[in-house]
């Protein structure tokens, strides 16, 4: 069964036997709970779908891994793949039921051990401990990966938070997005197409792991807070300082990020005509074992020593904005606008 922790006016509930995803990141408003992340569904929540909820944690990789194979020092492994493109996913952390080790109001800390699963989708033992915590003002989600081998092992995690495009039926597209990143990397051969700006170096080999970083694109530039919109965005980008804000202005509402400096890679998901969209805090780059193998820099692919923990913490302030706040924030959301059409 979920389990809800709470602070002032906040509260998360979550789920640990599907994958310790969350299921709802909440504020009470008005003595009414306002969903600050995409609400779960019941029936989600029933068959223990982490892919359906608030948010999943994505270990011990993040993103897609091509044709389910990667590399590590020198040595090829296989992994099952999950896509019908032969992608292997986002994880195996997200699928297996985690123990609750510790919990109290305001806290809840869960753990997985891979051992514990002999099909377990990754070929290295590990160990890995989530806390959820809540202050007056934030949620602050802590991941540590431990490994429990005798060898070296490779490693990448994130976190995959789902939020709305607005709230009611009058603001269904008034979510604004402002995050500052270095570039973009290409999407993985198979992925659905997306623009790209033309690579610096021709470099075949690296294109088809999903490398090297390119300058980003005017329609993914969220340098200054802009409306997320109709854009269709799927993409991993490189050169993060660990820092977005989320804006709501008719709900007066801001979202602000704070991450870990391990967490220098985000990926940004817009699905058109879909009430919500993802901002997606990752240590690694898509397919990083793979760039990283290949020799490219920057990837953010982790290589844990036996006994070495890997740690990273995400937190997430809830700002709320006074009347006049929000008069001046939806004024300069007019203005963005106009300037957009001209």
């Amino acid at each position: 069964m979920p389990n809800t922790i709470h602070k002032g006016r906040l509260s998360a509930t979550i789920a640990p036997e599907a994958g310790a995803s969350l299921v709802a990141f909440e504020m009470l408003r008005d003595e009414k709970p306002v969903p600050l992340m995409r609400p779960t569904s019941p029936e989600a929540v029933a068959r223990r779908e982490s892919g359906q909820m608030a948010s999943f944690v994505m270990l011990p990789w993040s993103n897609r891994i091509t044709n389910a194979r990667f590399t590590f020092e020198g040595r090829d492994y296989s992994l099952r793949a999950n896509t019908p493109q032969g992608f292997a996913i986002h994880g195996d952390g997200r699928q297996r039921p985690w123990r609750v080790m510790a919990a109290r109001e305001d806290a809840i800390t869960c753990a997985l051990d891979s051992r514990d699963f002999p099909d377990y989708n990754f070929p290295f033992p590990l160990l890995a401990e989530l806390e959820y915590s809540l202050s007056e003002t934030a949620l602050r989600t802590t991941l540590t990966v431990t490994n429990v081998g005798d060898g070296a092992m490779p490693v990448g995690f994130g976190f995959h938070p789902y939020f709305n495009r607005g709230f009611g039926a009058s603001h269904v597209d008034e979510a604004q997005l402002q995050i500052k990143v270095g570039g973009v990397y290409p999407p993985l051969p198979g992925m659905a197409s997306q623009p790209v700006s033309a690579p610096g170096t021709d470099n075949d080999a690296l294109t088809a792991l999903g490398g090297p970083m390119r300058s980003v694109l005017p329609e993914q530039d969220f340098s200054t807070l802009q409306p997320v919109g109709a854009r269709d965005i799927d993409h991993c980008f490189g050169g993060w300082d660990g820092r977005a804000m989320i804006a709501y202005p008719s709900a007066g509402l801001r979202l602000h990020f704070e991450c870990d400096p391990v967490f220098g890679h985000v990926v940004i998901y817009t699905p058109p005509g879909k009430p919500f969209f993802a901002v997606e805090p990752v240590t690694v780059a898509n397919n990083g074992f793979n760039l990283y193998a290949a020799g490219l820099p920057g990837t953010g692919a982790q290589v844990l020593p036996p006994g070495a923990a890997l740690r990273g913490c995400f937190c997430v302030h809830v700002e709320q904005l006074g009347e006049e706040d929000v008069n001046q924030s939806l004024n300069q959301s007019l203005n963005q606008s106009l300037k957009g059409e001209r």
